[in-house]
């Protein structure tokens, strides 16, 4: 018999799942940012999501997940669910979501 081994990705790499009800860090980003709260605005010229920690009227953050359905309306985003790769700005302290790019 010969056996493949399961080893999760989203651990180790730079990724942010999205589904039509949550925006989900992988543990290496949610890890970069400092506070429970979020701030999540949107490029629609470069298509790019940018969320950051804040202590101010921010989004919660729970289990990694922020709530999606109002911010994909808001913005009129039209993704489908899955993967993207995203970046961190330790100059800004915030995820750069890139939705022209999946993993």
């Amino acid at each position: 018999m010969a056996f493949e081994v399961y080893r999760p990705r989203s651990s180790s790499e730079n990724l942010v799942s999205i589904t039509k009800h949550h925006i989900r860090l992988g543990n290496k980003m949610a890890n970069k940012l400092n506070g429970d709260q979020v701030e999540v605005a949107y490029d629609k010229d470069t298509n790019i999501l940018r969320i950051r920690d804040t202590d101010e009227d921010g989004m919660k953050i729970t289990k990694n997940k922020i709530g999606a359905r109002g911010i994909l309306n808001y913005f009129d985003i039209n993704v489908t669910k899955g993967n993207f790769v995203a970046e961190y700005s330790p100059k800004d302290n915030a995820v750069y979501v890139n939705l022209n790019k999946r993993k």
